[in-house]
């Protein structure tokens, strides 16, 4: 699950087609600080494929009006508001996880070899 999931269940609730909110407000929800890159870097807050864009993407929103100085963003609602909610992604066992790797890259079961550091 990506650490940006709780952003996207925020968004996901909201009874509102834009959030203006500060950055610490977006920590407060992720319960995690933002990266440096977040503050000082414009295209962190760009609305393409990356883990934090996929976050509010994947509810139904853009960001809007990033501004860095005043550590302020914008998000703006443009799905289609057919169902809002999101789901936990389920987990899986290592058994289901090995079989849909090796689907997914054409070998058998065997061949698949998953460790766990934790």
């Amino acid at each position: 699950m990506s650490k940006y999931f709780e952003l996207t269940k925020h968004l996901a609730n909201l009874d509102a087609e834009t959030w203006e909110t500060t950055f610490d407000q977006v920590e407060a929800v992720l319960g995690i600080p933002l990266p440096e890159s977040a503050r000082k870097h414009r295209p962190w807050w760009a609305n393409q494929g990356h883990a934090q864009s996929s976050a509010w993407l994947g509810a139904g929103y853009k960001t809007a009006n990033v501004d860095l100085p005043h550590e302020k963003v914008t998000f703006v609602y443009v799905g289609d508001g057919v169902d809002r909610e999101v789901r936990q992604p389920a987990k899986l066992t290592i058994a289901e996880a090995k079989a849909g790797l090796a689907a997914n890259f054409g070998v058998s079961v065997e061949a698949v070899e998953i460790t766990v550091r934790g």
